[in-house]
């Protein structure tokens, strides 16, 4: 999936098709390197997130797990269970988790947070996310113009 490196753009048979995530417009040295070659190159990262093209987009999949690995790596940096427990020695209250950002990785996020246990609420500066985020069963949280005030929680 990854760009290919030098010894790999060299390894490519004259007229095959290389498929990757090539980020053009940060490396344009990688994409000179392509385009001296006779191959054709798909930057799968270059693929417009519309819905035509939902079926190609590598972006929205990979933020779909990096949301969904922040909140496993922040379940294990947390040391106890998201979920609140009552014991024999007494009550534990859930996790309270706080998702800054509700876009693709962010929505994963609340989700794989609340299907743990955790209270959860999210902020954005996009108001007409507040129904995604309480789809998933987690609280929004407005976010205001520094000029105007403190965000409302």
């Amino acid at each position: 999936v990854n760009a290919p490196d030098d010894s790999e753009i060299a390894a490519v048979r004259d007229g095959a098709t290389v498929v990757g995530l090539i980020s053009p417009a940060l490396r344009p040295d990688l994409v000179e390197k392509l385009s001296s070659r006779p191959i054709t190159v798909l930057a799968m990262d270059a693929v417009p997130r519309i819905s035509r093209a939902q079926s190609l987009d590598v972006l929205s999949s990979m933020a779909n797990i990096a949301g969904y690995r922040a909140v496993v790596e922040a379940a294990h940096a947390f040391g106890r269970f998201f979920t609140g427990q009552v014991t024999a020695a007494g009550k534990v209250p859930p996790a309270k988790v706080l998702v800054v950002g509700a876009g693709v990785a962010g929505l994963a996020a609340i989700g794989a947070a609340g299907s743990l246990g955790a209270i959860v609420k999210a902020t954005d500066p996009r108001p007409e996310v507040a129904d995604q985020v309480a789809s998933l069963g987690g609280e929004y949280v407005s976010v205001t113009d520094p000029a105007e005030g403190v965000a409302e929680v």
